[in-house]
């Protein structure tokens, strides 16, 4: 698929922004009337014609996870399916999503579109650090919006830390995407080795999977980290898999641009009222252009918050900050409400353990009976420090126990991504 940049919303004005979003949300609950056994039923007695305004989309039903992963099939839009890709199930059960030919080629516009939003372009090179198989949606992704960019790509995918060095030796590529936390082991364990990241020709690293922001949009200890080590910018992306869509940094790094003519997006609390800018709601997505499984006012159950202003880029284009904590991770303590967050971004700044997961063991009915767990490889004489440290922060006792890599394999199961939390609640 052709990168064609004039077909974005994002320069458009706003008044022109939310005309184009009104007239394709109603011929987005024609086509679903039409062609979904789901949204059939559910929206038997609205008339697209009526709607005419935010307001009148506010009044249409919600569709959560837990609805898509019961009645997955029934949510089908079309036959002509030619990808399957599978979620990581990393907060749940694993979903299965559909994609289409046009899904694909939806998929390649969403990247390339903001790639191109951070200066990337055909003079530039890059190496996509992230798993290409086991149904990953991602990792393809990113590989077509590149090519859809027309930059020369290389699908290397998690590999040892030597093959990884010599790849960006050899290839010298100038943009990296991959996880944080696996960005700093590479430079670390190089460094170990001898060997210095930093003279490398990389410039950009787009991280993905792992916040790199702090509540108040400045960049935590694992950005800054990860710009010292590899002297480049970072830049943070936020995707979910089920609408195949991508918030992403601008070149001005203000927060994760959306692209309205994909998506239509709400910051809404838990009566499921929007939020004012700035405030923390849940993201709330309507897709466009799907035909798979399009879906509408779809409760992701990630926590964010709308970025007040206009960004200096120019794009009118909605962007939202770092995901907070997913609502489904949100932890009560006798009677003290902590996210994990806030205890990996303490971790993340102590930069003192190899590998570490937060595991919650107790009773999902009753927080009086909840502990949390944080089982750490690091240095005996370090574990005082790091309870103290998230004692201090986060006004709660966590119980800190040393472990290996065996154990913490076992606890994240078979999940696709290195996962820091883990709930084991009865």
């Amino acid at each position: 698929m052709p990168f064609l940049p004039e077909y974005s919303w994002d320069f458009k004005s706003k008044d022109e922004i939310e005309n184009n979003t009104l007239r394709v949300m109603r011929n987005q609950v024609v086509n679903l009337k039409e062609k979904s056994a789901y949204y059939a039923k559910k929206l038997d007695k609205i008339n697209a014609q009526d709607i005419k305004t935010f307001d009148d989309i506010s009044r249409l039903p919600f569709t959560t996870k837990e609805e898509l992963c019961a009645q997955t099939n029934n949510f089908y839009c079309s036959n002509n399916i030619v990808e399957t890709c599978v979620t990581s199930g990393s907060t749940g059960q694993p979903l299965v999503v559909p994609l289409t030919a046009a899904d694909l080629d939806r998929l390649a516009y969403n990247e390339s579109m903001s790639f191109n939003s951070i200066g990337i372009n055909a003079h530039d090179r890059a190496q996509v650090m992230v798993s290409l198989d086991r149904l990953f949606v991602a990792g393809m992704a990113y590989y077509r919006g590149f090519i859809a960019l027309g930059v020369n790509t290389t699908r290397i995918g998690v590999l040892p830390f030597e093959m990884q060095e010599y790849y960006i030796r050899l290839l010298r590529p100038t943009v990296l995407v991959g996880v944080p936390s696996y960005f700093i082991k590479l430079a670390e364990n190089l460094k170990n080795m001898g060997k210095d990241i930093c003279t490398s020709s990389v410039n950009k690293l787009i991280c993905i999977g792992e916040p790199l922001r702090n509540e108040d949009m400045s960049w935590n200890a694992t950005a800054q980290k990860i710009e010292s080590l590899y002297n480049a910018q970072v830049f943070s992306t936020y995707a979910s898999t089920e609408t195949c869509s991508s918030f992403c940094d601008c070149a001005y790094r203000t927060g994760g641009h959306s692209h309205p003519e994909l998506v239509y997006t709400e910051i809404l609390d838990d009566d499921g009222n929007p939020v004012p800018d700035g405030e923390v709601g849940e993201i709330v997505v309507s897709t466009f252009g799907m035909e798979g499984m399009p879906l509408l006012r779809y409760r992701t159950g990630d926590m964010s918050f709308k970025v007040p202003g206009n960004c200096e880029c120019g794009r009118n284009s909605m962007r939202i900050g770092p995901i907070i904590y997913r609502k489904s991770q949100l932890i009560k303590i006798k009677g003290t409400t902590i996210y994990p967050s806030t205890i990996t971004n303490i971790m993340d700044s102590l930069g003192c353990c190899e590998d570490y997961i937060i595991e919650l063991k107790g009773h999902k009915a009753d927080d009086n009976h909840n502990d949390i767990i944080l089982h750490v490889i690091a240095d005996k004489k370090e574990l005082n420090k790091i309870t103290q440290s998230i004692l201090n922060v986060a006004r709660v006792r966590v119980s800190v126990f040393l472990s290996n890599k065996g154990s913490i394999k076992h606890l994240r199961g078979e999940a696709r991504k290195a996962i820091r939390f883990v709930d084991n609640r009865k």
